[in-house]
């Protein structure tokens, strides 16, 4: 499996560091050239800027421009092989040892999910569906999560979002956890299998506070448009984790006396 690593031209630090955090893995790498944000010149079809302002409630921020057109960028370039899955990862990433043989165990699940996020700034709400083993578990979120440092993706995902997400109107974190909107499933494994806080490097897209359009505009737009996002979350992950729970015991081996270290994925 490729995994695709979101890199900025200037910065070769990171590269090297991230080269580093995957030597040892069997994962190949394959850098992706980060979009600069900064040196777009605005409007581009692939923004929509009065929508982002609607529905994020924040004035436009440039570092997130460019690091959503990167992902939709990693996402073509794996779109462009034969492949049927990708790993997804930001140039800021610390590896935990288990890494690989988590995602070896996830892929057992694929049935699960068309995207696998195995990172995050917070542990959202997890409702666990399955053991992966070594403590860790294959999770459908029932909350909103933060970040994108590392994810799986298939074909289908990766088809579904690299053209439903265009234009942008919502930081690249946001987007990707609205996978019900472009008919696929995601899920995430906890804890997670890989850091961006430990790395050392600050986020070259979010420095210092952000800064955010009037309470008045975003009452208005922002807080309608989340509640719905939010209960239309709930709702459809609330049926994805019954059905895979569902399908999950109705092909589970009978016991045989011995402790599985995972639980079948089908």
């Amino acid at each position: 499996m490729l995994a695709y690593v979101i890199n900025m031209d200037s910065a070769t630090d990171r590269w090297m560091a991230v080269q580093k955090a995957f030597e040892g893995t069997h994962l190949k790498l394959h850098r992706v050239s980060g979009v600069d944000g900064y040196a777009l010149k605005l409007p581009i079809p692939e923004y929509d800027e009065a929508l982002y302002n609607r529905r994020h409630g924040r004035p436009t921020s440039p570092g997130h421009v460019g690091c959503y057109l990167s992902h939709v960028r990693a996402m073509k370039a794996f779109l462009a092989t034969d492949e049927p899955y990708a790993l997804i990862v930001e140039d800021d990433l610390t590896l935990l040892p288990d890494f690989e043989s988590t995602i070896e165990a996830a892929l057992e699940c694929a049935s699960h999910w068309n995207i696998l996020r195995l990172t995050g700034l917070s542990q959202g709400t997890p409702a666990k569906v399955a053991s992966l083993g070594r403590g860790y578990s294959l999770c459908i979120g029932l909350g909103r999560l933060k970040g994108t440092g590392a994810y799986l993706i298939d074909r289908k995902g990766a088809e579904a979002l690299s053209t439903g997400m265009i234009p942008m109107f919502l930081p690249i974190d946001h987007a990707i956890d609205r996978e019900w909107v472009h008919g696929i499933k995601a899920a995430y494994v906890l804890p997670f299998p890989a850091s961006q806080v430990d790395s050392g490097f600050r986020s070259s897209i979010q420095i210092g506070r952000s800064l955010k359009l009037s309470n008045a505009r975003r009452w208005m737009t922002t807080y309608p448009y989340q509640a719905y996002n939010e209960i239309s979350r709930l709702l459809f992950r609330s049926w994805h984790y019954l059905r895979a729970k569902s399908a999950l015991a109705s092909h589970r081996p009978k016991p045989t006396g011995k402790k599985e270290l995972t639980e079948a994925c089908v």
